[in-house]
């Protein structure tokens, strides 16, 4: 990838998780429930500094229609896109998946929701990686390809996730 590639990168990323997301939420009908983020989710942070809640922007992905609602009330989403994730970090403790995961963790729960990261490394299909609440209500937990139990974090990929997810209501 060329320098400063990684940032076009993420975007394309996003916007495709956002399709995905709206096709899966509106059973088909409608690619536009969700959308980036204002500043990436960066519009939110920097009113959390001036004492501001701004739950509706934070997060890479916002719901811009009626139909994500509920799920985007619920669920903090958050997506990577990297060269190398780190799978076995799982077993280290390190590695930039470790290291989403625990800022997923946090920052989903300034706003009281659950974390959702959508990971992809390259040559590697997405994957969703869910705490083990947001596991059994979307009824994922026996979906899991990879369980760090000590991280609460259940990695399911994403066409599974897409597949078999229930959508809140």
């Amino acid at each position: 990838m060329r320098r400063g590639g990684g940032k076009q990168k993420g975007a394309s990323f996003e916007r495709e998780v956002c399709r995905e997301l709206s096709l899966w939420i509106s059973h088909g009908k409608q690619e536009d429930v969700f959308w980036r983020s204002a500043m990436s989710g960066g519009r939110s942070t920097v009113a959390a500094l001036k004492g501001k809640r701004l739950a509706a922007q934070s997060g890479d992905i916002s719901c811009i229609h009626p139909t994500g609602a509920a799920f985007a009330s619920r669920f903090f989403i958050e997506c990577k896109s990297y060269a190398n994730l780190n799978f076995l970090g799982l077993l280290t403790g390190k590695g930039h998946l470790i290291e989403f995961w625990g800022e997923a963790l946090v920052q989903a729960t300034a706003y009281s929701k659950l974390p959702l990261l959508i990971a992809k490394q390259n040559h590697m299909l997405p994957m969703a990686c869910l705490c083990n609440i947001g596991a059994r209500e979307l009824r994922l937990e026996k979906r899991a390809l990879m369980i760090a139990p000590q991280r609460s974090l259940n990695i399911i990929p994403l066409h599974e996730f897409l597949k078999y997810a229930a959508r809140p209501t």
